[in-house]
């Protein structure tokens, strides 16, 4: 990731914390991850239910979604297991992708989302965009996972 990128990130890391907390949520970069990746513990809203761990690396910010996956624990590789995957449409744990605007997966599947509607949106706080469209995704399903 260019020192561009990493000073845009930076600077809009604090309001992802900041929204994660207020949803008893919480945001993790480890010091043994590359720039640009981190750990997202989403809390689904009726408190009933574990939290979500998705797994969010940008590659350029604030220029490119992010790649977004899911799994069950913080620095884990493997992202095949439903029970870690959201069961909300278009979160799709057997093809490893959520094909939704706000994801490199769903860009990459849909090439006719660059441009319209859909096509992403760098300006404001695309990492707290993609958040609070996950955080919504995420209670729309009353926190049901996959699996």
């Amino acid at each position: 990731m260019d020192l561009e990128s990493r000073l845009r990130l930076a600077g809009d890391v604090p309001a992802v914390e900041e929204f994660l907390s207020s949803t008893a949520g919480r945001l993790h970069h480890r010091d043994q991850d590359p720039d640009g990746l981190f750990w997202a513990e989403v809390q689904p809203d009726n408190g009933e239910r574990s939290a979500f761990i998705a797994r969010i690396e940008w590659t350029v910010y604030p220029d490119r979604p992010p790649s977004l996956l899911f799994v069950e624990s913080i620095g884990d590789s493997r992202v095949g297991a439903p029970n870690a995957w959201p069961g909300a449409n278009g979160y799709r744990y057997g093809s490893n992708d959520v094909c939704k605007p706000f994801t490199a997966e769903g860009q990459r599947l849909h090439p006719e989302w660059g441009s319209g509607p859909h096509s992403w949106r760098s300006t404001g706080n695309p990492f707290l965009h993609v958040m609070e469209n996950v955080q919504d995704d995420i209670d729309r399903v009353d926190g049901r996972r996959a699996g």
